[in-house]
Order: structure tokens, then C-alpha cells, then sequence
């Protein structure tokens, strides 16, 4: 008697969370006693009322609204409302992408103000955590960048995964902190060659304070594996 066996369904792949340009979020209300951190979601030590970053490599970005109090004793509070701050804590490395989108964030949050944050008691943890997925969802990062050098200068490329053949090329992988460049003899001179490291150590001082180790490859064959480790496609 022969029997068969059921193939095992096969199991689906959660989808990866894109990356986040953030270290985390606070809500500071300033209560009858003073300013406090009501409401967190970061893995910071906060030191005082409200947040005090020694780290160098944060940032951070402060909304700060009104909204009806309750339950107070002061007077000013009463009339004029509580005043309450949100702090977006960013990583210094992903600031672009922050500062690229700064509009439409402060859109966002004056829309959680307006519609759902009136009175004191409609600021919650959960509305908090609706802010940064909103933001983090707008707030695109990418993880690597690409570039270009030739006669028009240095070109950095809007889509890394695809651009043109043409020109020294760079690919800079932000998490692992390199800078790889095709250096080929045959193709560019040596003048050409050191102007365009040259430059991109100029972007590696500018946007990284030359935290970035530089990869150089004269062998096509051996920078086409950087390429199809990160699926850029070279165009015509």
C-alpha cells in the first residue's frame, strides 16, 4: 500500500522593516511641577526633566504645540493651555534623509495636533508610536548611495541600483561604513583618478568625518562583485 506525503506549505518571509533614520521619540509635557518626559520609546538613558544627549552622533528634532490642560492648579496653564514637545531623536548619519523630509513631518504632526491631539489627556503611548511609524514610513533610507565622476564632476545617482556606465564609479554601503571605487589604468588617467578619490574623500569628511575606509579596485571583474552584491545594473 503506498502512501503519499503532503508537501509542507512553505512559509512566508516576513517582510523586513525598512531601516529607521531614528533613534527614538519623547513627549515632554510641562505639568505644574515642571517639564517631564512623559512618554518614551528610545533605548537613551534620560538624564533630568526632559532629554540631555551627550552623544555626538544624535540629533534631534523638537514640535512643540498647546493643548487644553487637566487637572491643574496653575492658573496660566488653565488659560493659555499645557505646553508639550515632541523630540524626534535622529541618527547623525541619516540627518539628510531627516532634513530632505522635515517639511512633511511637521505636517504630520500638526495633523495628530489638530485632529486627535486637543486636550491633554488625547496625548497617549500608542498615539506616540502612530507618530514615528507615519514618519518612518515617509522617511525613506537607503543603503547604499552611488556615484559617478567624470567631465560633468561628481554625480551622486537617485536610484543606486541603477546608473551609467560611464565615469569612475563609487559605491559607498553606509552600514558597513566603505567606499568602494572602480579605479581602472586603461579606462582613466592617473590626473583623473586622484581627482576623483580626491572628491569622494571630500564627501566621506563632509557627511561621514571620514568615518569611511576607502576600497579601491583597478579589476573589473572584482568590483562587478561589489555591483551584484548590491543589484546596481550599469546602463549604456
Amino acid at each position: 500500500m503506498s502512501t503519499t506525503t503532503k508537501a509542507k506549505p512553505k512559509s512566508k518571509k516576513k517582510k523586513a522593516k525598512p531601516a529607521s533614520a531614528f533613534h527614538g521619540i519623547v513627549i515632554g509635557v510641562f505639568e505644574d511641577i515642571g517639564p517631564i518626559a512623559r512618554y518614551r520609546k528610545t533605548r537613551l538613558p534620560l538624564v533630568g526633566p526632559l532629554p540631555i544627549f551627550e552623544n555626538a552622533n544624535l540629533r534631534y528634532l523638537i514640535y512643540s504645540f498647546n493643548v487644553k490642560a487637566s487637572n491643574t492648579k496653575d492658573s496660566r496653564i488653565a488659560e493659555h493651555g499645557r505646553v508639550c514637545s515632541v523630540f524626534l531623536i535622529l541618527k547623525e548619519k541619516q540627518e539628510r534623509y531627516v532634513l530632505n523630509n522635515h517639511l512633511t513631518i511637521e505636517k504630520i504632526l500638526k495633523d495628530m495636533q489638530v485632529k486627535k491631539w486637543k486636550k491633554e489627556l488625547d496625548i497617549t503611548k500608542d498615539s506616540m508610536l502612530e507618530i514615528l511609524d507615519k514618519i518612518n514610513e515617509i522617511v525613506k533610507i537607503k543603503i547604499i548611495r552611488a556615484f559617478s565622476y567624470g567631465d560633468a564632476g561628481l554625480i551622486e545617482y537617485e536610484d543606486p541600483q541603477l546608473i551609467l556606465d560611464e565615469g569612475i564609479l563609487s559605491i559607498i554601503d553606509m552600514k558597513k561604513e566603505k567606499i568602494y571605487m572602480h579605479l581602472p589604468q586603461e579606462k582613466f588617467d592617473s590626473k583623473q583618478r586622484i581627482k576623483a578619490v580626491e572628491k569622494m574623500e571630500e564627501v566621506n569628511l563632509r557627511e561621514y568625518g571620514s568615518r569611511l575606509e576607502l576600497v579601491k579596485y583597478r579589476d573589473y571583474v572584482k568590483f562587478k562583485k561589489i555591483l551584484d552584491k548590491y543589484a546596481v545594473q550599469l546602463v549604456k
